[in-house]
């Protein structure tokens, strides 16, 4: 039935796009899916990424004793975010930290000051990334053997799989879940067909933010279609690997 196949694909790619900006608030951009190719069993289907922007700035030791301080007035504004750190607005302290380095680009005390702050960041930014595989949201109400495994090759990965058997009018059954960059993650789904979205980003700042502006996304062309447990055994198309 085509007409029905087009509808539920259309229906897809909007249920994907909410999955994957569940939980976050900070989304300014909207940039455009990457084409990724029709999968096959067991095949690995490399998707490309734009870069990820580089790290602000390096890691530099602390001041020496009796070296001169920041002003009072940059102190006042880096402990403000060192506050918006410890309540886990890490995408704000990001932007203000950015933005307060800017402003002291002719202070290299000030500049110093700023560096150091943002390696805090960064090291509490590590320290709360989900490990591969964690699933920030599920919604099927039974596990399945059927394997979807992601390689985030380019950076840290944001996946969503939604049911593409669904029926228009209803919310499908899905799941995100989170992939370190460099390494895989994998979740396991009941057999049936799925939609697949997902987002390449520089760094998690938090379920909240996600990766704030800083990612790439993109939804697979063809659903991924899992096969049944059927006489004892999985069928081949039991598990995809995606490279992202």
């Amino acid at each position: 039935m085509p007409g029905k196949t087009k509808l539920r694909r259309a229906a897809g790619s909007a249920v994907l796009a909410a999955l994957l900006l569940t939980g976050c608030s900070n989304r300014n951009q909207t940039p455009q899916p990457t084409p990724v190719p029709t999968p096959t069993a067991d095949a690995e289907i490399a998707s490309p990424v734009t870069e990820a922007p580089v790290s602000p700035s390096p890691a530099v030791s602390a001041a020496p004793s009796g070296t001169p301080g920041p002003s009072a007035a940059l102190t006042q504004s880096l402990e403000a975010v060192r506050t918006m750190i410890a309540e886990g607005r890490c995408y704000a302290a990001f932007q203000e930290l950015l933005a307060l380095e800017d402003s002291c680009r002719s202070d290299p005390v000030g500049m110093e000051a700023c560096e150091r702050l943002f390696d805090e960041l960064d090291t509490h930014l590590r320290e709360i990334e989900p490990v591969s595989g964690t699933e920030l949201a599920r919604s099927f109400t039974i596990q399945g053997g059927c394997v979807l495994e992601v390689h985030a090759f380019n950076g840290p990965a944001l996946v969503a799989v939604s049911d593409a058997m669904a029926e228009p009018g209803t919310v499908p059954n899905s799941v995100r879940f989170y992939v370190r960059q460099g390494e895989r993650g994998s979740i396991q789904l009941p057999a049936g067909t799925y939609y697949v979205g997902y987002q390449v980003g520089y760094r998690w700042f938090g379920e909240s933010d996600g990766f704030g502006e800083y990612y790439t996304e993109g939804t697979l062309p063809e659903p991924l279609e899992f096969d049944f447990y059927m006489d004892g055994q999985w069928a081949s198309n039991a598990k995809f690997t995606i490279t992202l």
